[in-house]
């Protein structure tokens, strides 16, 4: 039942659309291509602009966290201080009920700031280093060889792998005429030549 009028409209309709027969010129061909080259870097130089502008904003606001975080633990430093100070003025009264809360305050905050990423220095003992610790004297000391540190007068800490707070102690002095010049004396005379350079 289809009409000859259909038939007549499918066979003059194209099946397929006109091809273009028009050539472009072979400079004009190049010529295009060489601005699509063009844009397309520019499109690359953009998109790798972008992602790097991402990344130092990105790697900025994690710097300003951790010194805002470095800001908030260096302010609590005093505090552990002043616990331990009492906890050592309550010496012997360790069954004391206001000694054991003391001590569990110390021990909370210490748990919370270690999990933040806080660890003290350890010093006493060791071999007196500038980058950790700061020489507040010197001692005489026929136990220990000169640059031990002796005592510490105020612990030092490091907060995520950075000197928070350089450990102040007391140095082994070297022995009276033995000519030994100490890591302490080495740190000064390189402190010293830094300042004069300045």
């Amino acid at each position: 039942m289809t009409r000859k009028k259909d038939y007549e409209d499918e066979a003059s309709a194209p099946t397929e659309p006109a091809l273009e027969t028009e050539t472009k010129d072979p400079s004009q061909l190049t010529a295009d291509l060489e601005r699509a080259r063009a844009r397309e870097d520019e499109l690359l130089r953009a998109v790798a602009e972008l992602t790097n502008v991402n990344r130092r904003r990105k790697q900025d606001m994690e710097t300003l966290a951790q010194l805002a975080q470095e800001s908030l633990v260096r302010s609590i430093l005093p505090v552990l201080d002043d616990i331990d100070r009492a906890l050592l003025a309550a010496k012997g009264r360790e069954g004391d009920p206001f000694y054991s809360g003391l001590m569990m305050i110390r021990e909370r905050l210490w748990q919370t700031l270690g999990k933040e990423g806080l660890e003290p220095i350890d010093a006493k003992g060791a071999p007196f280093d500038p980058e950790l610790h700061e020489a507040v004297a010197q001692q005489p000391s026929e136990d220990e060889p000169p640059g031990t540190v002796l005592e510490v007068v105020l612990p030092g800490y490091r907060f995520r792998g950075r000197v928070l707070r350089h450990a102040n102690v007391v140095v082994a002095a070297p022995r009276q005429g033995s000519g030994e010049s100490t890591a302490l004396e080495k740190g000064n005379v390189a402190r010293g030549a830094e300042e004069t350079d300045n």
